[in-house]
């Protein structure tokens, strides 16, 4: 048993989850290992001490405890858990298990006189596809985490992933993804934004690659390979110039761009040096910093709260806004928000895609904009595929949209040929009103 908390001990939960592999022989149900490490950690105890530390240990340890779908719970060590999960019939349901279960980390924790505000980073396997004994289902958990830990943190993710590449695939991958900027294969896409009366409002920077042999390569594929093999901070540092120095074309040019919106990866944000690339790239380009939005994934800023809050007011100096992207896939209250100088909130495209559905996610989206608009957040309604959708997000007060209805993400020559149409996309959210 440990000493701190109770809880149980590391060979006791090997011991339990061979107990439910003997005991389970023959179910068709499979169960799920989650291993748990708290982010950041270390340097809680470095601000407050490892009283503190040990005080946030054991809330941690009750809050899993009491948690309704643990079968078994146990710390690892140090700031490590592992929590045994009931049955689950596939990689998708604990994932969704893992992801409740990660929402334990949403209230904060009172220390002394102080509120804390914690995320952790899990991996999991599931028995028996990623093992068929403990020792094996503990140590693809762990490596999952450690993976998690690796791509920013406040996530989780599964031991197996999709067989999508053979190693010579990935070989090949990682070898042309090396050399893809010297050979200028990488181009950017631009997908609109649109404000609830139906102006444009901006857009959205995306990056495509196709190379000559491989063809064109999906961006989750080549961002998270990028991120692994430790290109992505020259890969994202052009992603950037070439988004500015395009922005300040169209404004030269008598094309009003209200703001450019680039994607910053969590690996690319952590970077000591991200303020002054950024800082540099503006120079350079000549784009006033007041149109570029920086999108941020809530893993990027909730690693370190007061280290994403100084990096990014040092950019706001500059005019820079920030915007969260993906929210709602997270863990993190918009109550955590409040300390950094966020200006928009973009809602996940997953809940968009529910919003029309009798008990889908329209009651979320609308308590999200609610709370948002009451902290000074400007809301954005990600994945609008449809006019219905227009008008649910339009009835729920979200200030733009973005997504297929709108227009797929062009190549620069196309979406130029768009801006310069007079009231394009006003006529596209207004087709409805006009037939009614």
């Amino acid at each position: 048993m440990d000493a701190l908390t109770g809880l149980m001990s590391g060979s006791q939960i090997e011991g339990a989850i061979t107990k439910r592999i003997l005991s389970g022989a023959g179910s068709k149900h499979g169960f799920a290992v989650v291993v748990l490490g708290i982010d950041r950690f270390r340097h809680l105890n470095e601000l407050l001490g490892y009283c503190a530390g040990d005080e946030a240990l054991l809330e941690i340890a009750s809050r899993l405890q009491a948690w309704p779908g643990c079968r078994a719970v146990a710390r690892l060590g140090g700031d490590e858990f592992c929590v045994l999960l009931d049955a689950v019939s596939d990689i998708r349901e604990a994932l969704k298990s893992a992801e409740a279960l990660l929402r334990i980390f949403s209230r904060q924790l009172r220390l002394g006189s102080r509120d804390v505000f914690l995320t952790a980073s899990a991996g999991l396997s599931v028995y028996p596809v990623d093992g068929q004994d403990a020792v094996s289902l503990l140590r693809q958990a762990s490596r999952a985490m450690i993976k998690t830990k690796r791509r920013g943190g406040n996530a989780v993710e599964g031991a197996t992933e999709p067989p999508v590449l053979s190693p010579e695939q990935r070989y090949r991958l990682e070898t042309a993804l090396r050399l893809a900027l010297e050979q200028e294969e990488f181009i950017l896409r631009f997908q609109p934004e649109v404000d609830c009366d139906g102006q444009f409002a901006g857009c959205e920077v995306l990056l495509s690659w196709y190379h000559p042999e491989l063809g064109n390569v999906e961006a989750d594929t080549f961002i998270r390979l990028a991120e692994e093999i430790g290109v992505i901070l020259p890969i994202g540092a052009w992603v950037l110039w070439q988004a500015c120095a395009q922005a300040k074309l169209w404004l030269d040019a008598g094309i009003d761009i209200p703001r450019i919106a680039v994607n910053v990866s969590p690996l690319q944000f952590a970077d000591p040096g991200f303020v002054s690339t950024v800082t540099a790239v503006l120079d350079s380009t000549g784009l006033p910093g007041d149109r570029l939005e920086l999108e941020l994934t809530e893993s990027s800023v909730m690693r370190d709260l007061d280290e994403a809050a100084g990096r990014m007011r040092a950019l706001r100096e500059l005019g820079i806004t920030f915007a969260i992207d993906d929210f709602g896939v997270g863990y993190s209250p918009l109550t955590y928000l409040h300390r950094l100088p966020v200006d928009v909130v973009k809602i996940d495209r997953t809940f968009i895609a529910q919003i029309t559905k009798p008990s889908g996610s329209l009651p979320l989206v609308q308590t999200i904009t609610v709370l948002a608009h009451r902290q000074g957040f400007q809301v954005v309604a990600e994945g609008v595929e449809t006019q219905e959708e227009v008008d649910l997000v339009r009835a729920v007060q979200c200030d733009r949209m973005q997504g297929y209805f709108f227009g797929a993400p062009l190549f620069t020559d196309e979406f130029e040929a768009i801006l310069r149409k007079p009231d394009h996309f006003a006529r596209l959210s207004h087709a409805n009103d006009r037939s009614n």
